[in-house]
Parts: C-alpha cells; structure tokens; sequence
C-alpha cells in the first residue's frame, strides 16, 4: 500500500482510530461525493482520515481505500496514477474483488486518457461498466457511466454521451444520490453545448453554479465556469468567456490541481486567440504547456500546438504557424476529433493564404469540407442513435409492464396502440427535422464552394484580382477588342522604393500600406476598368474600350491619387509614389502577353527617369 505522508487533519478532532464502521461511513462520503475535496490539501487530510479508520489487517477495507487513494492523490502525477491503478487492478483480481476491480479499471481509464487519448480510455472504463453491473450496484454503474460518457462526448459521439448521463441521473435519483446527480447535471449541460443547444446549456450550467456554490465545492465552481467560457466562446462572445475563465483558473491554482490550472489557461488562449491578443495567447500557451509537462498530461499536445499555431500566425509569424498547424494535425488526426480538425483546416488554410501558397490553402479548405461532412455524417448517425435508443428504452418498458401486469392485456394494447402513433408523429418530426439539416448543409456546401472560387481569383491581402485573375481578365479583353475592332490599354504600375517601408516599418505595416494603396486606386478607375496583383508591388490594370491618351490620363490619375493617399501605418503617415507604364493594342498585336511585355518596358521606362511619373510604350 501507499501511504500519504502525514498532515494535519481538516477536521475538527481526531478521529477514532480502527473504526470500522467510521471507515465504511467515510468511504460512502467520499463515493456520493458529499464532502468537497477543494483542494490537494483537503484530499490528502480525507485520505489520512480514513488511513487512521482503516482496521489493521483488513484487506477488504484496505482495497476499499486504495482505490480512493487512486482517484484522489495523483492529481499531479499522470503516470503515477496509472501505475497505481494497474497495480491495484491486478490485486483487485487476484482477490476476485469485482467492486475495487472496476473501480480501479475506472481509475485507470481517467490517467490512460491524459496519458494518451480518451478513445484509449474507453476499454478500461467499459470493463468497470461491466463488472458494476455484475454486482447489481447502481451507484458504480453510474460512476462509471459518467466516465465513459465524457469520454465519447470529447470524441463528439454525443449521443452515446447523452445516453450514458441519462442513464446514470437515472440511477443515483434511484439511490437518493442527490449531490452526484447534480454535479451529473454539468455533464449533461456540457452535451447539449457540443450539439449546439446553448440556451438548454447556459440553464443547466447556472443551476449547477448554483448548486456549487451552496456546497462549497469550489473544484464544481471551476468546472461550470469553464464550461460557462466556453459556451460563450462557442457563442461568438470570446470577451464574455474572460471572466469566468479567469475564475476558473483562480479556482483551479486553489486546488492545486496543475492539470487543472493547464485547462484553464489552454481555454483562455483560445478566447485570447478569437480576441485577436495574439502575444497574450503565446503566453498563456506556454503557461499551459509547462503545467501539463509537469504532471505528464500528453492528452493536450495537438490543442497547444493549434492555439500557438493561431497565435503565430495572428502575430504574422506565418512560417512558424504552418509547422506548429502540421504538428497539431497529427495529433487531432490521432485523436480522430472531427471537430477539432475541422477547425485546424479552417485556420490552416488562411496561414497558407498569407505564405502566398493558394494551391495549398485550397487543399486546407477542401479537408476542411470533408470533417465538416464527416461531421454532418455523425450528426445525422446520432440522430438515427437517438431514435433507437428512445424507441429501444419504450419498447423495454413496455415488455416490463406486459410482465408485471398480465392482466390488464387489453389496456395494454390500447396503450401500446396510442403509443404508436405517438412514434409515427414523432419519425415524421424527426424526418422534418434531418431534411433541414440536409438543406442546411447543402446550402453550407454551396456557400463554402462560392468561398473556394473566391479564394481561386483574388490576392488574400487586398481583396482585388490575383495575377491568375487579372491575366485571365486580360486574355478575354484582347480576344473582345480583337473581334469588335475596340480600342484597349493596359497599365503595369509598381510601388516605388516600397522596400523601405518593409524594411523600416515592418511587413504587416507594410502589408496596411499596401491594402490603403489599392483602395485609393479603386477610387481613380472608372467602372469597367480592372486592377488586379501581380506580386509584390506590382499591379496591372486593364482599360476596355481605352486608347493610348485615355490611358494616360487614367495613370496620370492613379500617379496623383497615390501620391496623395498619405497611408497611416502605426501612427506613421507615409508618402509614397508610384511608376506607371501605358501600352495600347496594337492592331498586329501578338497577344496579350506582347502588351503586357511593352507595358513593362514602359514602367521600367519610367523608373529610370526617377520614378513617380507616367510613361507610354512606342
């Protein structure tokens, strides 16, 4: 056995030493969760309390306090725990112990999910399902129900989550186990918010909140405040999910509980990251990452890695994002958190935007499309799930009325009758309802499939054509001047000495000049004039139906409109100018290629005669 080092007791006098019938009272206490443990302090004095009840030589009663020791004194110590729970587990099994067997399965379950992944935790806490219901004891079956169910529900099965709280609220209001269908109350809460019922989820967890804070369990306070942060994250209110984050993580360094404090902080670098406080959240990353290092959590790897990701790529450190993106997705994938990934591609995608890489970024946003069908495809197979398991509970309770009241038949059978029908409205809801959810997600496909075209013709940074774009628009107008006999012009303009301003002011002030720029040349063109990115500072703009001196005076135009922009950069005003060169089509033109290429020469033209000026190709 493992024994705590002695510290002084909690409550107000000794206890009795050897008490057998104090240690069982405890023990229940401990197992109803009716004395709050608010702390490791308060863990460690409960277990040195019933360490001191615990009669010599009882090795039923020994068990009975290794597995709460197991669940309670390993907070800190990931791998600890796990050893300890393997070791008691095998003790357990030896003595044909079935109730301190499967609470040490339990156990086990709880650190091989911080360990590795929740999914690996589903054997252990299955065989501790298994073995409660063995001994008929409904207050273990639902412990190990609510184990299991927040397993699936971290692995988005949240109907298999559902079924599994039910069933536990179901059995501890069968025991009177009020205090634990309350806290079980969380849970069911924590459901409703991933199946997007937020105002279902909000009420539950206020009544939760409630209920804490009448007990004085500050370890239930901190969890319904991090679900209470993330509900509103979930929301679209990051601001609103501050304060009850920061609560939570004051309550968690209370406890003492690292892993806790590591959730905590983990939570509140996400809100940081949709509140654009890109440095805070780096900070708040790295103050996680050190608390799960020190108990040995690995369970988190893949969220750190997405959340610096964020940050990084928030902070223009696109590079450093894209390598912290694929050490994420690695271990989501491993996770098989649809959920997750999904939210991965989306940020993913947009980085890869600004590393100037489309084709990569549309293959992000394609992995984005197929876990956001994956994730309808769950959707629609836990709506099935739902189905049958309400059917499945009706037809059980309707085989058990039959039994115990075979002489009411006929009643029965009106029932039963009634009851149908009440089912057949019911599949046509239910119809009703998983034909807008695929309406839904046929309009999602059409919106993200117009996102794609979008992102295909135009530069990320200024929102006007990219280089494929604007030689495609280009192409088009050539082949339409040719046929109709029209006049068309094409201007190359080029930023001058726009080094500086990166070099000086930094890339992102540069990229503000640059988006200030483009808009004050949209205002120079004319309605059917087209301006589009080649690169750089580089920009094209094709001029239908234009001749060479209407060209001209367009470019005169833009040369004037930037050199009067003045852009503000980080309370810097800029002036900066531009080069311009104008070619028009020549009627034995080779194509739009040799218009462009005069054009070029043109602006080069330009430059060399000290920049700021309009030039024309011969």
């Amino acid at each position: 056995m493992l024994l705590l080092a002695a510290t002084p007791c909690a409550f107000a006098a000794p206890p009795p030493a050897h008490d057998a019938a104090a240690f069982d009272l405890l023990v229940r206490q401990l197992d109803n969760g009716d004395i709050p443990l608010n702390s490791q302090a308060a863990a460690r004095q409960a277990l040195d309390r019933l360490g001191a009840l615990l009669p010599p030589g009882d090795a039923y009663r020994q068990r009975r306090y290794d597995y709460l020791y197991c669940f309670l004194a390993f907070d800190n110590d990931v791998k600890g725990g796990y050893a300890y729970a393997g070791r008691g587990t095998e003790q357990a099994q030896q003595a044909g112990d079935l109730e301190a067997e499967s609470n040490f399965r339990i156990c086990r379950g709880l650190y091989q999910s911080k360990l590795t992944t929740e999914r690996d935790a589903l054997p252990d806490y299955e065989a501790g399902i298994r073995l409660a219901r063995r001994l008929e004891n409904p207050r273990l079956i639902a412990d190990a129900l609510t184990w299991r169910g927040s397993a699936q529900s971290l692995l988005g099965e949240q109907a298999k989550a559902l079924f599994d709280f039910l069933e536990a609220q179901r059995l501890y209001e069968t025991v009177g186990n009020t205090t634990a269908a309350q806290s079980n109350l969380i849970s069911i809460a924590t459901i409703y918010r991933r199946l997007g019922e937020y105002d279902k989820a909000g009420e539950y967890l206020r009544q939760s909140m409630q209920s804490a804070q009448r007990k004085g369990d500050k370890q239930e306070q901190m969890v319904v405040d991090m679900q209470l942060g993330f509900l509103a994250t979930e929301r679209g209110d990051p601001v609103g999910a501050v304060a009850p984050l920061q609560r939570a993580l004051a309550l968690a360094h209370e406890t003492g509980s690292r892993q806790s404090v590591g959730s905590a902080l983990l939570a509140l670098a996400e809100s940081s990251n949709a509140r654009e406080r890109y440095a805070e959240a780096l900070q708040q990353v790295e103050a996680a990452a050190k608390e799960f290092q020190a108990v040995a959590d690995q369970s988190n790897v893949g969220m750190l890695a997405l959340q610096s990701a964020k940050a990084h790529a928030g902070l223009g450190q696109h590079e450093l994002a894209a390598r912290e993106f694929d050490l994420a997705e690695a271990s989501v994938r491993n996770s098989r958190n649809m959920r997750y990934l999904a939210e991965l591609y989306d940020a993913r995608s947009r980085n890869q935007e600004a590393l100037g890489k489309p084709a990569a970024a549309l293959a992000d946003l394609r992995l984005k499309m197929e876990a956001d069908a994956a994730l309808a495809r769950m959707a629609k197979t836990q709506l099935t799930t739902l189905m049958s398991y309400q059917f499945d509970t009706e037809r059980r309770e309707l085989e058990n009325r039959k039994l115990a009241a075979d002489k009411a038949l006929k009643e029965q059978q009106l029932a039963t009758l009634e009851r149908v029908r009440g089912w057949q409205w019911l599949a046509i809801l239910l119809a009703g309802l998983l034909l807008l959810l695929m309406l839904w997600l046929a309009w999602r496909q059409l919106r993200q499939s117009r996102r794609l075209h979008r992102l295909a013709l135009t530069d990320a940074l200024t929102g006007i054509s990219n280089r494929r774009h604007i030689e495609h628009t280009l192409h088009g107008a050539v082949e339409h001047a040719r046929r109709g006999q029209r006049e068309l012009a094409v201007i190359m303009l080029d930023i001058d000495h726009f080094k500086r301003v990166n070099d000086s002011h930094g890339h992102p002030a540069g990229d503000q000049a640059l988006e200030q720029l483009v808009h004050a040349c949209l205002g120079a063109l004319r309605q059917h004039d087209r301006l589009g990115r080649l690169g750089g500072e580089e920009f094209l703009v094709v001029l239908p139906d234009t001749d060479l001196e209407g060209g001209l005076q367009v470019a005169e135009r833009l040369r004037a409109c930037v050199a009067a922009a003045r852009p503000l950069v980080n309370g810097v005003e800029l002036q900066l100018s531009i080069s311009l060169g104008v070619a028009q089509l020549r009627p034995a033109e080779s194509g739009a290629a040799s218009l462009v290429r005069r054009a070029d020469a043109a602006l080069y033209h330009a430059k060399d005669n000290g920049r700021n000026r309009v030039e024309a190709a011969p």
